[in-house]
């Protein structure tokens, strides 16, 4: 569905459901008063945030919530939209609440970064997990009813009912997807589908393309470590090649988020009233709410759209970042920038553009809150 319908028909289903909740708020109001928007405000605010929580942990990681960042000890609760984060040395292991409709858990590996946005259906959980770098594996994950679990790396998306699966990612891009039992379901940009399976992994690379790879004579760990050593590989014969294309796609990207951001912050009286009742660990009555959501839908909807590759390409360039301070990557990229402009003005933006990002994941955050726990990206199946 076009973007513009998409939110054209999200409007219309929000304006009926405005008329549906002033005629019942109506009518409970000439029996209960006060106390039926009294009971909305509590019934909204018991929408748990948290999803799971730690199970295992090596000194090395960190998580960003409600845009501040915190560090993370064994059993801490993990929320919607924490951006969790591990150095060289650091790993995570997240265990799902049963309440989620996910049984398993998963396992964030050193130099990696990601989100889980998951969205609280009335079949069930659809989680999303958004690896924005580095490598993770998810564990035993099993589906209660319809919930549904899906993982998004680069331009691929992969899900499954019910595995153990592996997703790792190099610096120049490529992505490899394997399992040791079951399927899973791999589809790139353009709709092609894929699937890993026992003796046949899924990658995709600047040179193949996305294209299944057998594993022969070899188990599945020794098969990742051997890809990655020869995507490292690849990568050190020309790493100008990855550079220039993270470097000029974060160019096109930036700008169009940048746009995007300011139309979200036209919308800040909203913004800070959402801030401010986070805070306080209350949200509006009803009729604010849906009010709030129908002017701010539009901007953060457009938001989303642009954010979902960018914030992917961001995380790719302070990858690349630390091979430019080891000296790999120097002169001339092609585009008019040499090596060193580009980082130049990446390390001058990088602060901005984070905060930026995380004020994003908190407002998705403070959406699906007001939202029945459903995000705004499944909006329209309300």
């Amino acid at each position: 569905m076009p973007f513009g319908i998409y939110l054209s028909v999200y409007h219309v289903k929000l304006e009926k459901r405005v008329q549906r909740m002033n005629k019942k708020s109506l009518a409970a109001h000439k029996f209960y008063g006060t106390g039926f928007l009294l009971f909305v405000v509590v019934l909204l605010s018991s929408y748990s945030e948290e999803v799971g929580e730690v199970s295992y942990l090596q000194q090395g990681a960190t998580l960003v919530r409600n845009t501040k960042p915190m560090q993370v000890d064994f059993s801490s609760p993990i929320e919607n939209y924490d951006l969790v984060k591990t150095d060289s040395s650091g790993l995570v292991e997240i265990h799902f609440y049963e309440a989620t409709g996910i049984q398993g858990s998963l396992l964030v590996k050193p130099s990696s970064s990601l989100y889980i946005d998951l969205s609280l259906l009335s079949e069930g959980g659809k989680a999303r997990i958004e690896l924005l770098s580095g490598s993770v594996t998810q564990k035993a994950i099993k589906l209660t009813g319809k919930s549904s679990f899906e993982v998004r790396a680069g331009n691929v998306s992969m899900g499954v009912r019910g595995t153990t699966f592996e997703v790792e990612t190099a610096p120049d891009g490529s992505i490899l997807i394997a399992c040791e039992e079951g399927q899973v379901r791999c589809e790139a940009e353009d709709g092609t589908t894929l699937f890993a399976e026992p003796g046949s992994a899924v990658e995709s690379t600047p040179e193949r393309g996305f294209r299944n790879i057998p594993i022969m004579f070899q188990d599945l760990e020794t098969f990742r470590r051997n890809w990655h050593a020869e995507r490292i590989e690849a990568f050190r014969g020309n790493p100008h090649r990855a550079l220039r294309n993270f470097a000029n796609r974060y160019l096109e990207m930036k700008e169009k988020f940048d746009e995007a951001y300011k139309a979200l912050l036209a919308r800040y009286e909203i913004l800070d009233k959402w801030f401010r009742e986070d805070r306080a660990g209350r949200i509006g009555a009803m009729s604010e709410v849906l009010r709030e959501k129908r002017l701010i839908v539009g901007p953060l909807l457009h938001l989303r759209k642009s954010s979902f590759l960018f914030e992917k390409v961001y995380y790719r360039l302070v990858e690349l970042r630390e091979y430019y301070k080891q000296g790999m990557i120097r002169g001339d990229l092609g585009n008019g920038m040499t090596a060193e402009q580009f980082f130049r003005r990446f390390d001058n933006e990088a602060v901005d553009l984070e905060e930026k990002m995380n004020v994003f994941r908190h407002t998705l955050k403070l959406f699906a809150k007001r939202n029945d726990g459903v995000s705004i990206i499944d909006t329209m199946e309300k």
